[in-house]
């Protein structure tokens, strides 16, 4: 039996689209009982030309989804720089969240390295859900040797993929993530080739 079940709720709050999902969400949280249920807001700090990061857009989400009757427990601010802690104490202030609630999720150099951005949420969430630690364990330090060899390694391999939906982003989506997997396995950084199978027949070749 799993200790927490991860329920994703996609969209942009307000939209009439995803206003049946909301209304669920918030009678589960009485279904369930409020402390076992976490809630964690993904909101976008949006940066100006200037580079200020503006907090404006993320209130007025919150605000809107305590009127629809859920409050976040968490404030997930993903942004292209590290959010400042000016920034980080206003949200605070005007999102009715603790400040350590205020979780900045920046652009890393690789997406390995999300998770090591979200221990120390994940860690606040054991405590509020009453979720015993297990002792320590040595998945992260081995996700952390994970995410450093794959900024370090710079050795390419060369992978040729052909297909007949190359065009399509998610077409191949699990198999472009195996071989990178695999290839940062053996110490190497992928470098994938896209070709049209279409383009390999006889008669194209000849046209």
């Amino acid at each position: 039996t799993p200790d927490v079940c991860v329920i994703e709720l996609g969209g942009t709050i307000g939209d009439i689209e995803g206003m049946q999902f909301v209304e669920a969400f918030r009678q589960f949280q009485f279904k369930v009982g409020r402390d076992n249920f976490c809630l964690v807001h993904v909101s976008l700090v949006v940066e100006t030309s200037g580079g200020e990061q503006k907090t404006k857009p993320t209130q007025q989400n919150i605000r809107e989804l305590r009127a629809l009757g859920l409050a976040p427990d968490f404030i997930a601010c993903r942004s292209k720089n590290p959010v400042s802690d000016t920034v980080t104490s206003k949200i605070s202030r005007f999102c009715n969240v603790p400040e350590k609630n205020v979780v900045n999720v920046y652009d890393v150099t690789n997406i390995y390295r999300v998770p090591i951005l979200l221990q120390d949420m994940v860690k606040l969430m054991k405590v509020q859900l009453n979720i015993k630690p297990r002792g320590k364990s040595k998945f992260m330090r081995k996700w952390h040797d994970l995410a450093e060899t794959y900024d370090r390694t710079l050795e390419p391999v060369n992978i040729c993929l052909v297909g007949k939906y190359t065009k399509l982003d998610d077409a191949y989506k699990s198999v472009i993530n195996a071989l990178e997997h695999a290839s940062l396995f053996v110490n190497h950084k992928l470098k994938l080739s896209l070709v049209e199978s279409e383009d390999l027949e006889e008669e194209v070749q000849n046209s």
